[in-house]
């Protein structure tokens, strides 16, 4: 039973085209939340989805100040992290194990798809995408000195 009526009605509710970034890597939705065009919306940083293509390795980045929080929701990633010493490890993340990665400030990181299909990626930056000043250093995954291919077993 209704005891009050709402304050909203259907006309309040709006569709929103977040930025929209496409090249030969990834399609990319950023910052998915954060264009609503209300300003109701305030969260510190972005949450972005990425629709990543298969056969590419997307490395290496690292952020000074924000961290990156990666989710898979369909399919499979392979995972590079490596720090300033030259130490790397694999994590690898899929839509069957349901897991977060946390990836610190200062950690170098990258990305490669498992499989002939896209994945798709949604993942947290604790600090908004700024354009002009953006948060992050790069370097090829031949400047990182770590070996991509999948070992045959």
């Amino acid at each position: 039973m209704v005891t009050k009526k709402a304050t909203n009605s259907i006309e309040d509710a709006n569709v929103s085209v977040p930025r929209l970034y496409d090249d030969d890597r990834a399609r990319r939705a950023c910052d998915v939340f954060g264009f609503t065009g209300d300003e109701k919306v305030q969260m510190a940083g972005d949450i972005n989805i990425t629709w990543a293509y298969p056969g590419r390795v997307v490395a290496w980045h690292r952020h000074q100040k924000q961290t990156d929080h990666w989710f898979v929701i369909k399919g499979n990633l392979k995972v590079g992290l490596l720090d300033d010493d030259g130490n790397h490890k694999w994590v690898y993340l899929g839509d069957n194990d349901r897991r977060v990665l946390s990836i610190p400030p200062g950690v170098w990181h990258g990305y490669m798809v498992m499989g002939d299909e896209e994945t798709i990626l949604m993942y947290y930056i604790t600090s908004k995408y700024d354009e002009k000043n953006p948060d992050e250093e790069r370097m090829t995954p031949e400047e990182g000195g770590v070996d991509w291919a999948v070992p045959v077993k």
